[in-house]
């Protein structure tokens, strides 16, 4: 808290942190940003804001200063992060104008600290000298860095006097709302149903539910609906809508024809029902399973009220059937069929969806995959099992679908943020593995927006592929990070000593995972 700002209220808090980060900000600016310059060769031209942080004195010590360089830290999938969905970064420290720690007081030495813009937790990130030092890797999307002069380097809790700090990069940027959103977070009407958008308002559309004890904003509310009809599919004029069955697996060899039908269906999601879109009634749609080299044909049916296509993700075949209508082909109207000739040059994970409108059409349901299986026995490390897992989310409120527009897109071109996390179609999806046994997952992120961070309590990941085939060096991972419409191979080890679950003694008892929908939008795993 900011000495001289007093709360009542935990908005407060936060208000009175930002007041800090503020201060910090505008001293910052006041010292040169030179010495932030070619910091990092491999961000040449990239604003220094990005990745470098001022530590300003604090009031009676002169000359004192020190830049942090936010470095970054090697993954396979371009920007690490941790499990929970957090930017790891590495740091580096140049400090110079430290005085003797001994004229400021009974002090030995100097210590640097990470905490948050809450000022909770405080982690102590090591020693400091004036100098080049390098201390631990960080985990925080937004935090401060502080440093003390100590008795002691092996102190555990900074109790000495403040000599540095500043915020990083990212302490600078709040939404423009904040407050706004503050004052409905401890709003006394978070109760009312008009704030909490669990009704059909009188423009027809349907709202998503706020989190709980969270009330909309007024403001908000008062925004135009989007400009297009809403839409949602239903049963209106239609028989024999099936229940959707989970997905099976189509073995082909080449020569072989598929029918794929793309129509209406009935699906259960947390015990309300809806109408959605399924390949062949399936959710998933069926998995497409082909030895490398084949060539099989695909007589496709549309049996939903779009016009749409098939689209054959990652597969490089001829391009009259590479399913994109108005480039490739022309849209397959309600009721019409095409052909399609897929040959499988690669091995490895792909998938198959539309795209037109997929925004609607690819969120509803309609996606499968398709594994080409190399001829090489070496092509990947041997495995116990292997599974292919899509992942998904879907928006639902309270009694329906949120409905998407009829006339175009409501939010990004391709589709919207869900609130219900699906795995192969469930919300909730539970594996049994034995004990010490290596599984080999394939994994999609058929998510129409969101990226998936996603990771595996108490198992070990190694990522060794991807839809452009296995990797050519194999990396220990601790979670995977999957972008929208982005597919990944994994091995995840389930069980010997430090790294596995402990064999029981006697008899035989399997591990459980099961995959839940997170209350954190981090595409989370967790073991049972």
């Amino acid at each position: 808290m900011v000495p001289g700002v007093f709360c009542m209220k935990k908005t407060c808090a936060l208000l009175a942190v930002g007041l800090l980060g503020a201060t910090l900000s505008a001293r910052a600016s006041q010292v040169s940003r030179a010495s932030c310059e070619g910091a990092r060769a491999d961000l040449s031209g990239a604003s220094t804001d990005l990745y470098c942080m001022d530590l300003v004195a604090t009031p009676g010590i002169d000359n004192a200063h020190a830049r942090v360089v936010l470095n970054s830290v090697a993954s396979p999938f371009g920007i690490a992060v941790n499990a929970n969905g957090n930017h790891v970064y590495g740091l580096t420290f140049t400090i110079s104008g430290l005085p003797d720690p001994t004229t400021l007081g009974d002090y030995s030495t100097y210590v640097a600290w990470l905490t948050t813009p809450l000022l909770y937790p405080t982690i102590k990130l090591g020693e400091v000298r004036n100098g080049t030092v390098q201390v631990q890797d960080v985990d925080y999307n937004k935090f401060l860095i502080l440093i003390s002069a100590e008795k002691t380097a092996d102190t555990d809790e900074r109790e000495g006097r403040l000599v540095l700090r500043g915020g990083s990069p990212s302490t600078r940027m709040s939404p423009p709302d904040l407050l706004e959103f503050l004052i409905g977070a401890t709003s006394n009407e978070a109760t009312s149903t008009d704030h909490t958008h669990r009704d059909v308002a009188d423009d027809g559309w349907l709202r998503p539910p706020m989190p709980s004890g969270v009330s909309m904003l007024p403001a908000l509310m008062e925004l135009d609906p989007p400009n297009t009809t809403p839409f949602a599919p239903d049963d209106t004029g239609r028989a024999n809508i099936f229940d959707a069955r989970p997905r099976r697996v189509v073995r082909m060899a080449s020569g072989d024809t598929l029918a794929l039908e793309a129509s209406l269906v009935r699906r259960t999601i947390k015990g309300r029902t809806f109408i959605m879109y399924g390949f062949n009634g399936q959710y998933p749609g069926p998995l497409i399973w082909v030895p490398q080299g084949a060539t099989i044909h695909v007589n496709f049916t549309n049996n939903v009220e779009w016009s749409t296509a098939v689209h054959w993700h990652g597969v490089r075949l001829e391009n009259e059937y590479d399913g994109v209508p108005g480039v490739t082909q022309d849209p397959v109207q309600p009721g019409e069929t095409f052909y399609y000739k897929i040959h499988f040059k690669d091995a490895g994970i792909y998938w198959y969806h539309p795209h037109h409108r997929e925004d609607i059409q690819q969120d509803l349901g309609l996606y499968g995959n398709m594994l080409v299986r190399s001829s090489r026995p070496d092509y990947f490390s041997p495995a116990n099992h292997e599974e292919i897992v899509m992942l998904d989310d879907i928006l639902i409120a309270d009694s329906a679908l949120v409905p998407f527009g009829r006339e175009q897109a409501t939010h990004a071109l391709m589709g919207r943020f869900g609130n219900v996390f699906l795995t192969n179609g469930e919300p909730e999806y539970r594996l049994n593995v034995d004990q010490d046994a290596v599984i080999r997952f394939f994994f999609t992120n058929v998510a129409n927006t969101r990226t998936f961070n996603l990771s595996i309590d108490g198992a070990v990941l190694k990522a060794v592929g991807s839809d452009v085939g296995n990797f050519e060096r194999e990396q220990w991972v601790r979670q995977i990070v999957i972008a929208s419409r982005a597919l990944h191979c994994a091995c995840a080890l389930s069980g010997a000593r430090d790294i596995r679950y402990h064999k029981p003694r006697a008899g035989h008892r399997p591990s459980q995972w099961t995959f839940l929908s997170p209350s954190r939008y981090t595409g989370l795993c967790t073991r049972l």
